[in-house]
């Protein structure tokens, strides 16, 4: 036998659980099988370190840990940080028997599921059956933890060819393996092949996915359907149908679709977070908000966690009040926000994260939506006043944050030109909100009027218009009141009419106000230096 797979009086364990009384009573039943190498943790933490320490070969997790990281949290680290060995079997354990939390944890793929109380028969006989299943494919497990692509594919074909009663399970993997190294009509043809033996959800499901990457959204549909015929829990099944149909332009069915895989699966990040990612392109923020907060509760103590998900529901907040019409909606935005900047602060301060920056960031979004543009602004600026000379450095997620504080505030040239810094495998979340707040109808109707009223003073400055080009810069800076751009040209026009009006009193009044509305904000390197000048040009006019 290999020594990556140890004989079962060898086997190393390690029991999780919060409860003292499970531990004693799981110490005497692992006994009464033949496992005496027992390890002991009260908490994913001291899970972790147990682990980080050494090897264990079986791993009884229980899912509900109390408070912090869960069982499944726990599971997903360990994974993460490849603490868990090819021929490591992996058991998950709860007294919860609702649907959430069985689908919750089957969706991890433990090699085994166990409800509380189980018997010591149920124990042994689904443990003597995880350890057979990766003894007997240990060499594919081994490959699919080194992620070789090709051997495992070799080790799913002698898998299925050598041991029948694994035989679906290695054909599944070997399709999805086919896949992901774009190899989908491989898998079509192979998935079609099994179902001509017999009907099977997982088989369905492969070939669903092999038909959506070929295009053939029509038959991956039916595949999909089929397969939620045959099992209405699967729910990886629902979030394939609903690709196919956003490939259609049926958006609506798609966000159908995973609206009703999160309600079976609410304990599902991926799911959860695509259903925000469809609700906000389609512009449904009720949806996409609260999906949002769930988000940041669901992913508080996991692996999964990302200020992300707190800056796009601040982002779709601010987005639903400014479409609703309402103003309760925007006076209860801050309220909101401290309560969701809130729940992530203890987990994020003291990381590498920037957490100061990144919650001011937040508040001058608010302060902006509210309306307290001057106020917005200037926090704005003061949180990014590090990299105002180099953009360039500026952590992902502060830049997206930014640019979205930007877009909000009408600053509409400078968002665009840090955009260009957000690198293409920038998170899909960030970048769909960026993309929508672009395109609501309420911004971009404001941009368009801006644009246009800023471009026609422009060509009125260069004509010599002046009067006209004022004009214009005025009501641009009304639809846009905090654009730095259109104060400075309309500064540059007062500048140009005070000359010639020998020291208007009227224009003088209105540069200084122009002027003060800038003052003691650190703009970015190019505004600040046209800024310096315009204001020194005011100065000597004044003199």
């Amino acid at each position: 036998m290999s020594p990556s797979a140890p004989a079962d009086h060898e086997l190393r364990l390690l029991l999780v659980d919060e409860q003292r009384s499970f531990h004693i009573m799981m110490k005497a039943m692992l006994f009464n099988v033949g496992i005496s190498r027992i390890h002991y943790a009260y908490s994913a933490d001291e899970a972790r370190r147990l682990c980080l320490r050494d090897t264990f070969d079986v791993f009884l997790i229980d899912y509900d840990l109390g408070a912090g990281e869960n069982g499944r949290q726990l599971l997903e680290s360990l994974r993460e940080k490849k603490l868990i060995p090819p021929h490591g079997v992996v058991m998950v354990v709860s007294g919860d028997a609702s649907r959430a939390m069985v689908l919750s944890a089957l969706e991890l793929e433990p090699d085994e599921y166990l409800m509380k109380p189980f018997s010591q028969e149920q124990f042994k006989t689904r443990l003597r059956r995880a350890l057979e299943r990766k003894r007997n494919l240990l060499a594919l497990f081994q490959a699919l933890d080194r992620g070789d692509d090709a051997t495992l594919l070799e080790e799913c074909e002698s898998g299925a060819t050598q041991h029948p009663k694994y035989s679906n399970f290695c054909r599944c993997l070997q399709a999805d393996t086919l896949i992901k190294l774009k190899r989908a009509q491989e898998a079509r043809s192979l998935m079609r092949q099994l179902l001509a033996a017999q009907d099977n959800s997982w088989a369905r499901q492969a070939l669903g996915r092999a038909c959506f990457d070929l295009g053939l959204f029509d038959e991956a549909i039916s595949h999909l359907q089929a397969c939620l015929r045959l099992t209405p829990l699967m729910v990886e099944a629902y979030h394939w149908l609903a690709e196919s149909y956003l490939a259609q332009g049926r958006d609506d069915d798609a966000q159908a679709q995973l609206q009703q895989a999160v309600a079976i699966s609410p304990q599902s990040v991926h799911l959860s977070r695509r259903l925000a990612e469809v609700s906000l392109k389609r512009g449904d923020y009720a949806v996409a908000k609260d999906v949002l907060l769930s988000l940041i509760d669901l992913t508080r103590n996991s692996i999964h966690r990302t200020p992300h998900y707190l800056g796009a529901y601040i982002q779709t907040l601010t987005l639903y009040a400014l479409n609703s019409n309402d103003s309760y909606h925007i006076a209860n935005l801050q309220k909101q926000v401290n309560n969701a900047l809130s729940r992530l602060r203890d987990v994020m301060v003291g990381s590498d994260f920037n957490y100061p920056a990144f919650e001011q960031l937040c508040q001058a979004r608010v302060q902006i939506a509210r309306g307290e543009l001057l106020k917005g602004k200037k926090m704005l600026y003061r949180a990014n006043q590090n990299w105002l000379d180099a953009p360039e450095n500026m952590p992902p997620t502060l830049l997206g944050e930014t640019i979205l504080g930007l877009y909000q505030l009408g600053e509409f040239e400078y968002a665009d030109s840090l955009q260009g810094l957000l690198s293409d495998n920038e998170d899909q979340l960030l970048t769909t909100c960026i993309q929508v707040t672009r395109t609501d109808k309420t911004v971009l109707e404001r941009r368009q009027r801006y644009q246009q009223l800023n471009e026609l003073g422009i060509k009125a400055y260069q004509a010599g218009e002046l009067e006209q080009a004022l004009g214009h810069f005025r009501e641009a800076l009304r639809r846009a009141p905090a654009n730095t751009g259109a104060a400075l040209n309309k500064i540059q026009v007062l500048l140009q009419l005070i000359g010639k009006s020998h020291k208007n009193k009227d224009y003088d009044d209105e540069c200084r106000t122009t002027i003060s509305l800038l003052d003691g904000i650190p703009l970015n390197p190019a505004q600040n230096e046209r800024y310096r000048k315009l204001r020194d040009e005011f100065t000597q006019l004044r003199h």
